[in-house]
């Protein structure tokens, strides 16, 4: 009586699946004494009637189907097929990304994660003179520079077959101590809900005050309160006293004082447009002088540009230039420029 015959292999890469990829193919089957192999695609071989028809080599990445049709002397038979994948070649290549925190100035300390953009990699090897990388292999490391300076990352890819290795270059700048925003809008009242009149320095963003909730309220450090398209009665407000000017109370709000109107406060000699205009360097803010009762004068469109002063929770001292009134109706903006200083 016939035995039934079992047609089976493994297919099992040599070094590893990605290309050029050489596969040993171990016959399994039962019952069977000839053999028929087909190899779609293969490099080194279509067909085999070997048992183990040794290496078979696939030079490009993709998947691949193996046929073995199994037989014995009184033509029983049975066929298998499966799907091998081969992955690409070694392909290295890495972008340098900065942190939020250095991405708009790329100042000193600045601190970059090291995208890795490889294909086909198992070892990483990253090399950065003048900074410090976390985990030199690790496949995704980031890397602090606390000096200015024009810095190159090397990093060397592997992956047992192939190594690769590329450079990228980043260029750090000297720490101003300086935030800038340009061109900021702050709607009026009626504005809010399409134009926003909150902004927060350390998010860099400007908020509607329906966007502010429980995760960025304590981030927002300058609101804007104007009453009419006509710009007569205008200020900035600390964010723990919106309730108190037709918006809604902001929980874990911070506190910001400001000096609205300077020719009205009697806090010293003014902090100019051409100060404003020629302030380089945070510490350029330190003499600005922020009395109690700074913030309580309203301010119209009567002068272009204003400055208007101010000191957040954190301590950090900034100024405001308004430097256009638009009127547009209902949606009537005012667009400024801020300097804060920064850590």
């Amino acid at each position: 009586m016939d035995s039934a015959v079992t047609a089976g292999f493994d297919a099992v890469p040599l070094i590893n699946d990605f290309a050029p990829a050489d596969y040993n193919f171990n016959n399994t089957s039962l019952g069977s004494t000839l053999y028929n192999w087909q190899f779609v695609g293969a490099a080194n071989a279509s067909i085999s009637t070997e048992k183990n028809p040794g290496n078979i080599r696939y030079n490009s990445p993709g998947l691949y189907r193996v046929f073995l049709q199994s037989l014995n002397s009184r033509g029983r038979k049975d066929t298998i097929s499966k799907l091998i994948r081969v992955r690409p070649t070694l392909s290295a290549a890495f972008t340098i990304e900065p942190s939020f925190d250095d991405i708009d100035d790329y100042e000193a300390p600045l601190v970059a994660t090291l995208q890795n953009n490889t294909i086909s990699a198992t070892t990483h090897n990253w090399q950065a003179p003048g900074g410090i990388i976390s985990n030199a292999t690790d496949s995704v490391p980031t890397v602090l520079y606390s000096n200015p300076g024009s810095y190159t990352v090397t990093y060397i890819a592997a992956n047992e077959k192939q190594t690769q290795t590329v450079t990228q270059t980043i260029i750090v700048k000297a720490n101003t101590g300086m935030r800038t925003f340009n061109n900021v809008k702050f709607g009026i009242n009626t504005a809010d809900a399409s134009i926003g009149s909150y902004f927060s320095t350390s998010l860099r963003q400007a908020f509607k005050s329906s966007e502010v909730n429980s995760m960025n309220a304590d981030a927002v450090d300058i609101c804007f309160f104007g009453l009419s398209n006509n710009f007569t009665f205008n200020k900035f407000i600390s964010p723990d006293s919106t309730q108190f000017f037709t918006f809604p109370i902001i929980q874990n709000a911070t506190t910001t004082s400001y000096v609205n109107v300077q020719e009205a406060c009697n806090c010293g000699p003014a902090f100019t447009q051409a100060q404003f205009d020629n302030a380089a360097y945070g510490s350029m803010l330190n003499a600005i002088n922020l009395p109690a009762t700074g913030g309580r004068n309203s301010f119209s469109n009567m002068m272009i540009p204003r400055i208007v002063l101010f000191k957040n929770q954190a301590g950090k001292k900034g100024a405001i230039k308004i430097k256009q009134f638009t009127n547009n109706g209902l949606l009537s903006f005012i667009l400024c420029d801020i300097k804060i200083q920064k850590d």
